[in-house]
Parts: C-alpha cells; structure tokens; sequence
C-alpha cells in the first residue's frame, strides 16, 4: 500500500511540474540516470541547500545540487548511474523534512540545468548598503527602547505590521505627512545615529522623521516609492533583527538586495527617486552562499528609517515618478496625440501579442452570450474589435461579421473562417442603418480621449437599424462591488491587500501615466497597463477605465439611441443600447 501511495503521489508530483520543465528543456526517465530531480521540494518552498547536502552526505560524497530560484524543485547531479540510483533509494518516499508534510520524491531525469540563478546584483545608482554600522550591543539597546504591546503609541492602520512615527506621522492613505502637525519628536536616545549617519552620508539637514516597522515572519511592504514632495531626497534604513530581501525595480529592471542586521541602507538619487522598493511577504529568503544558492528563513525583523520633511515643490530630475510633476502633464491629449499614444500604446502592442492573445482569449463571458441568444434568426451581427473571433462561431442562426485594427489578429481569425475585415472603431466602412445587433467587448476603453470614445459609440448608433441593439462593456475602475472582489483581483497571488505601486512613465508623447501594477486596484483613470508574455517581453497598453456613471453619460450624449439597460459585470461597466 505504502508503495502504490508513493508511485500516485510522485504522478501527481511530475504532472504538477512538467509545465515547468518544459521551459528548462528536462525530461524525466523512467530508467536511472546521473541525474536526479527532487520533485516537490525547491527553494520557494523553503529547502535548505545544507538541508539536501546532509541528507545527500549519507549516502555518497561527490555531487553537485542546482536548485533553480523561484521553483519549488531541485536536482542533484551524481558522477554515476549507481550512486544516483542509491541516493534515490534512500530518498524516494522515506525521508521527510521540516516544513513539509510529506515525505521527498524524487525522479530520474536526462539532464538538469546548467548553473544557478546568475542574475545581477549591481546597485541602482544613488544606493548605498553599509554593513555593521552599529554593533550587536547598540542593536540590543535600541529593540530595547520601543514596547510593541503599548497599543497607544503603535499604528494599527496597516493590516500586515506594527508601526512608530516620530517627528510627524506618515499618513497611509495619502502617502504624505502633515508638516504643520509636528507629533512626539524624536527620541533622544536615537540622537547617535544621527552623528554616526553623518559620518557615511553627509547632508546639511537633520532627518526630523523617524518610521519603526516591526515585521514578523511573513510580512513585508508593498513596492513603493516614497512621495517626492514630502520628503527630502536622503532616506535612511536601518535594520535590526532579522535579515531579509529588499526588491528594488525599475520598468524591466530588477534587483534583490540582503538587508543584514545593524546594516544601514541609503537611497538618493535615482534609486530614491525612480525605483521602487519593497519586501515580498515570505517566510524565507533566497540567497547565495558559499556553495550556492541557498534559502534563510526569516525572524522579526525591526526598521528605523529616517526622513527629512520637505517644504516646498520637489526639484527631482525624475518627473515621470514625481507626484507634483506629474500631476500636471507638460501635454494635454489632444487628437493628434492621441493617434500617437494609440498607435505605439494599442494597435502596435496588440500586433505584438496576437499569438499569446489568441491563446489565452477563448471562453465567451456568460452575459455577452445571452445578449446574442436573444437576437432574431436571420439578424446580421458586427462585432467591432471582434479579437481572435471568439464571439463568432456558434450562434448559426445569425448572420456574424467581426473587424479589428490589428492586421494579425485578422489574420488568426482568417484562418478560422470567419468574415472579417480590417477597420478602425471610429470610422467603420458600413452604409447607416444597415445592421441588425452590434457588439463592442472591451475596445473603447482604449481609446483616450472622451470625444474618441463618443465618437466610436455614435459610429455604433450610425449603423444600427431602427430597433436594432448594441452591447458595450468597458474595464471598470471600481473592481470591488458589494463589499466582493472580482476575479482580476483574487488572481491576485503576490500582494493581499491589492496596494498598487506609483511607477510613472513619461511617454514619447509628452503625457504622463501611471504604470498599473496587475491584479491590484486602479488608482486612476487612465494608465498603462503591462501585457506580459509567456515567451518573454513585456508590453504596455493605454486603458480609460470607466467610473461608475461615466458610460451611460456618455452614451446619453448620442442622439438616435436610448440606453435601455446598465449593468456591472465582473469589473466591467455595460450598457445595452437601442436606435430608436
């Protein structure tokens, strides 16, 4: 019985993971091989490489272990078929770790990957780690001076951490202080630091904020970067406790950093200003050792980081991240720019991604379905941005015709013998009065002006018969209704409480965007949303997301029509018109 549960589980255990390894080129064997893949236990999932060494010790002495980062699997290369096949024996469903509640399986494979991850650990420019800057007894004094179980002077705002202000207290909701409310000033017993900072990194002001987080294992922050207007450039962490990982980003850049204990961080410049930072909440880290990559568990962790308050508008040299800079944009949108924005930002993006869009775009919503059941045999039906046609097949009792902007969409949709053609929403090559139904699934949105995307609604209106019926969805702003998430939002897996980061890019077209951080809430109208691929690239699209009421104001707008439903879908706003 013991075996046959073994040989279902390891089953379960490779179907789980082929998907993955088709990516890395392996192939598992039924027959022994040097090579063995330890097929539910990785570095995500917290696996020590002394942890697998110890038991690998055991058994023979001359081996190598590739454990991949970011995978949940790992492998251990022999210099012989025989100690593979002994190191299997004793692994294979007998040996259990901590942490795991079943015992390790393993596989035989044909080969394993060539080398550890080898990615990058050059600083961005402006930031500064100094290790050791305070010795064990000082770190000891300072967890010392602050009593987390007195709830009056802890921040109970955030849901995954404690929290101290001093000097002025940081506002979450905001993101800024109140520079004429001062609070509890800094405490004197921290003045030291002050001196000792000075000494690595100095500047003409004393810092006059001081944040303390507590994290326990487990919790992190999400990517952020702190507000220009409110703060100075300088902002100084330092750590106690624990270590952890610190990810520092830029558009496709990314860097990890090791945050020793008593090290001091410093951001200026262009690492301040222009990348976010922030802590993955995990109970594990990965990190390199002498032997490779590794993982060290994490235990609380406690932060002092200390600001200087700004006064005055920021003079940063990075306004597609400024908070001031970018709240008026050098350029308005007007029709010529927004043929650019559209162009590079829409059509140029969906021309890229047609392969991957065709085949992740299949199952037809539910509520767009009914809308085509309940039209009258014989009806002719225009789907305007009809995709890859996912909206065109089925439905025989109705004449279907679809357009699309993108050359290659049309070209997936020829293959699949539907009637198509290539069009623009806003000037669609059809006679007025001359179709029965007409859809618009999520295309309007993209459009960036109010008077494009009224214009792509009357073009709608144009073409409809007397009677005839149009269905419009659009990506709605508010994607919690009722108290519930919708799904974009529950696929969240990396960040709980859906808090978006503030990376800004400033565009070939003089306009200013914020750069939507995916399966969080959006935070303003119109963004820049990333689309990213299975084979590698990431690509940009411009989105209007709708608030509640704007789209039926502006269908009102359109003479000849009536709105004769409104209704939200699963984070789209909807509207069903009809030509009177």
């Amino acid at each position: 019985m013991e075996e046959k549960f073994i040989k279902k589980s390891l089953r379960k255990q490779q179907r789980a993971h082929h998907r993955l390894l088709k990516d890395m080129n392996i192939k598992c064997c039924n027959n022994p091989t040097k090579y063995l893949m330890i097929c539910n236990a990785g570095l995500i999932t917290g696996l020590k490489r002394e942890t697998l060494q110890n038991i690998t010790n055991s058994t023979v002495s001359k081996y190598d272990i590739i454990m991949p980062p970011n995978k949940s699997y790992c492998f251990i290369k022999f210099y012989s078929v025989e100690d593979a096949e002994c190191t299997y024996k004793k692994i294979h469903g007998h040996v259990k770790i901590n942490g795991l509640d079943t015992p390790l399986y393993a596989t035989f494979t044909e080969s394993v990957p060539d080398v550890d991850d080898q990615s990058s650990h050059e600083l961005p420019p402006g930031l500064r780690l100094i290790e050791n800057i305070i010795t064990e007894e000082e770190e000891n004094h300072l967890l010392s001076t602050i009593d987390w179980t007195n709830e009056e002077s802890v921040s109970y705002d955030l849901k995954h951490r404690k929290v101290k202000h001093f000097g002025y207290e940081f506002q979450y909701n905001s993101n800024e202080v109140n520079p004429d409310i001062p609070i509890t000033p800094i405490p004197e017993e921290y003045q030291f630091l002050q001196m000792l900072f000075k000494q690595y990194h100095n500047v003409s002001y004393e810092y006059d904020q001081l944040t303390i987080n507590h994290y326990l294992p487990g919790q992190g922050i999400p990517p952020h970067v702190d507000t220009h207007s409110v703060f100075e450039d300088s902002i100084l962490s330092l750590s106690l406790g624990s270590a952890c990982i610190m990810d520092f980003k830029r558009d496709d850049e990314k860097v990890n950093i090791l945050l020793p204990p008593r090290s001091l961080l410093i951001m200026s410049g262009e690492a301040r200003y222009a990348w976010s930072h922030g802590i993955c909440p995990r109970h594990n880290d990965i990190v390199k050792s002498t032997d490779g990559t590794t993982t060290q568990p994490r235990g609380t962790r406690v932060s002092f980081t200390f600001r200087k308050v700004r006064r005055g508008d920021c003079l940063c040299a990075f306004p597609q991240y400024c908070n001031i800079k970018r709240k008026s944009p050098t350029t308005l949108i007007d029709d010529k720019i927004a043929t650019g924005l559209e162009f590079s930002y829409v059509h140029n993006v969906y021309e890229n991604i047609s392969n991957h869009f065709n085949e992740t775009r299949h199952k037809q919503w539910p509520n767009v379905l009914k809308f085509l059941q309940s039209l009258n045999p014989g009806d002719i039906l225009l789907d305007v941005g009809c995709g890859n046609g996912k909206y065109l097949h089925e439905q025989h009792n109705i004449f279907k015709v679809g357009c699309d902007r993108s050359q290659n969409l049309m070209k997936i949709c020829y293959k699949k013998k539907f009637e198509v053609f290539l069009s623009d929403c806003l000037y669609l090559p059809y006679r007025d009065n001359s179709i029965d139904a007409a859809i618009s699934i999520a295309v309007i949105h993209h459009l960036s002006t109010h008077e494009r995307r009224k214009q792509a609604i009357a073009e709608l209106a144009r073409l409809l018969r007397p009677n005839g019926k149009c269905l419009i969805y659009v990506w709605a702003k508010e994607q919690e209704k009722d108290s519930t998430q919708t799904a974009y939002l529950k696929y969240n897996t990396s960040k709980k409480d859906n808090t978006p980061s503030c990376v800004q890019k400033l565009t070939e077209y003089g306009v200013i965007l914020p750069v939507h951080e995916n399966r969080t809430k959006f935070m303003s109208t119109d963004m820049l949303v990333p689309w990213k691929r299975k084979e590698g690239g990431n690509f940009l699209r411009y989105y209007h997301v709708f608030e509640e009421g704007e789209l039926p104001q502006l269908c009102s707008q359109i003479p000849m029509v009536k709105i004769e439903h409104v209704y939200y879908d699963e984070g789209n706003w909807c509207v069903i018109l009809q030509k009177e």
